[in-house]
């Protein structure tokens, strides 16, 4: 798949591809979590997300088609980007949830296109919370082969 993740410590990760359906092509997902990842989860954490509690940090990072890789959302952040505790904001979460806070970004690596998002339990906890994220996404190690 052309990724690795080694996130801190009492972490739990996982890299997979969902089986494509009729006419479709599917493309590497990594989930890494402060939490045990449940086994039923969506490919933005719904499922696991809900269990954050205060301390609790999800990243995930998922990869678009190669045809997304030029285009300006993916293009013009040529880096896996780091996260600011002020990144975090509730309204940047897939679905809501009181407390919490989310942040997406979008870049390309080695030519490829992805998506990294990223939920933390608490936006009080937004400091700690970010560089715990950080720490799990220095860990990333993307190349060039990855279909």
């Amino acid at each position: 798949m052309g990724i690795t993740v080694a996130p801190p410590s009492g972490w739990d990760a996982t890299i997979y591809r969902r089986p494509p359906g009729p006419g479709e092509q599917t493309f590497p997902i990594v989930h890494a979590a402060t939490v045990a990842l449940p086994v039923q989860r969506g490919d933005y954490g719904a499922g696991l997300v809900e269990r954050l509690g205060y301390s609790d940090v999800f990243v995930a990072l998922l990869e678009f088609g190669p045809d997304a890789a030029d285009t300006p959302l993916f293009a013009a952040v040529p880096e896996v980007p780091q996260l600011s505790p002020a990144s975090y904001r509730p309204r940047q979460l897939q679905r809501t949830i009181a407390g919490q806070a989310g942040v997406q970004r979008f870049f390309t690596v080695a030519g490829r296109a992805f998506c990294l998002y990223s939920v933390i339990g608490s936006i009080a906890n937004s400091v700690k919370a970010s560089t715990q994220a950080n720490q799990c996404i220095t860990s990333l190690h993307i190349s060039s082969s990855g279909i």
